[in-house]
């Protein structure tokens, strides 16, 4: 038997923010069923700079766009979070690898081995949506790589 020591049958508010970190990680991952539930219409993203990619995109079509043309290139591939979500009033951050369904981090077939990449996303919220979001990972090493590995 528990027993309620401060006398109070309300109960406590349950925290959504690692639900929301989850769902953006289903959106990094090529799952678009809650875009319309974590996104908010106007949200602003930051991307790491790339060889021919945007680094700013605003609004959710343009975000959702590059998240799953980024889901494209590697349909197998999945993020895994390795830290976090840290969670804070208005921000919650995590660090995450990206690695094919079978675990190996390599790219572009077997003499083109460049390892694993692993990237920090960081979100900022306001209510119940993702307003902003901030992105770093490894890509351009990546790239410059593949371009080394297939010459």
């Amino acid at each position: 038997m528990t027993i309620n020591t401060n006398h109070s049958s309300a109960l406590a508010p349950v925290d959504f923010r690692p639900m929301l970190w989850m769902n953006w990680m289903a959106l990094r991952n090529g799952d678009p069923s809650l875009v319309g539930e974590i996104l908010a219409p106007t949200v602003a993203a930051h991307l790491p700079p790339t060889v021919d990619g945007p680094e700013d995109l605003d609004g959710r079509p343009a975000l959702v766009s590059w998240v799953l043309a980024r889901h494209a290139d590697r349909p197998a591939a999945r993020l895994t979070v390795e830290v976090g979500p840290i969670i804070g009033p208005d921000l919650i951050a995590g660090r995450w690898t990206r690695a094919d369904a079978d675990g190996r981090g390599a790219v572009g077939g077997p003499h083109r081995t460049c390892g694993s990449t692993a990237g920090v996303d960081i979100i900022r919220i306001d209510g119940d949506r993702i307003v902003e979001y901030w992105g770093h990972d490894d890509s351009v090493q990546l790239e410059r790589c593949l371009a080394y590995s297939a010459a």
